[in-house]
């Protein structure tokens, strides 16, 4: 019989059908426990994310103005004694009244520029108890004038012929001690430092030959010394644009330097002076 059955299996294969097809049936409709269970483990919709805190910005305060000082006078009269460092900074001060009005915007003030041009420390010093006539400008000496400020420059961009170091020294001592007379607040101005390359050169400058002109600029550098030391064995306070003005040693910025002359102070070099006077002095 099975014999016969090898020969013609359709039997055999009617039977495996009948009993496979309900099985897979019956899985299509109760799938097992596990394929679930994993199912589950697998596809499982993962939660929603916790949303990341956001943080506040800290406010950072804004810096505060610089509160004006208290002054004990609404009116001040300032004064500046000196050479052409001076007398360029204009018939009414301008540079440095405009300083003045942003430290004190309140306060009045009347500015004095006693600065002629080409005059050395000595020439200086005989006429300070002289009234001054200068191009627009008319003052009464300034013993007289007894002003609030008196600012006395250094004449340093004005060697004598015979350069004289201490000479210059014994002279300005002279001039300040005459500035204190007076009943004023002084001060000692050491003005900008003086080029190494370039100083003189210009259109309107002296244009001396080049071992001249750096001999020259040396001298001045030696006299700026002297303001800057004399302010220390005096005790005069300094304005001292000499040092703040340095970027090659002893010597100056060309930023700060008039291009027309290479001497005196450009636009820049005076607004530079003028903050640094405005911010040295104490007013009262």
């Amino acid at each position: 019989m099975f014999l016969r059955l090898l020969k013609n299996p359709l039997p055999i294969l009617i039977i495996t059908l009948l009993i496979v097809i309900p099985y897979i049936g019956y899985n299509l409709i109760y799938p097992p426990q596990n394929s679930q269970i994993l199912s589950a483990n697998t596809q499982s919709p993962s939660p929603n994310p916790t949303p990341s805190p956001i943080e506040t910005p800290t406010p950072m305060p804004s810096p505060s103005p610089s509160p004006v000082p208290k002054l004990s006078k609404s009116s001040y009269q300032i004064a500046i004694f000196g050479d052409s460092m001076v007398d360029t900074m204009g018939e009414n001060l301008e540079y440095l009244e405009a300083s003045l009005k942003a430290r004190y915007p309140t306060t009045n003030f009347k500015l004095y520029n006693y600065g002629i041009g080409g005059q050395n420390v000595a020439q200086g010093l005989a006429r300070f108890d002289q009234p001054f006539s200068y191009q627009t400008r008319n003052f009464p000496p300034l013993p007289k004038l007894k002003p609030d400020i008196l600012i006395v420059a250094s004449f340093a961009y004005n060697p004598f012929p015979q350069h004289d170091r201490d000479r210059h020294w014994q002279t300005l001592t002279e001039l300040v001690s005459r500035a204190k007379n007076t009943g004023s607040e002084v001060y000692i101005l050491a003005e900008i430092a003086p080029l190494k390359t370039g100083f003189g050169k210009g259109p309107g400058g002296i244009n001396w030959p080049e071992d001249m002109a750096s001999t020259h600029a040396l001298h001045i550098v030696e006299q700026l010394q002297n303001a800057v030391n004399l302010s220390k064995n005096l005790g005069i306070p300094l304005i001292d644009a000499f040092d703040k003005s340095k970027i090659y040693g002893n010597w100056g910025d060309s930023t700060l330097v008039s291009s027309h002359d290479g001497i005196h102070p450009s636009q820049e070099g005076h607004m530079f002076t003028a903050d640094l006077i405005a911010t040295t002095i104490k007013l009262r």
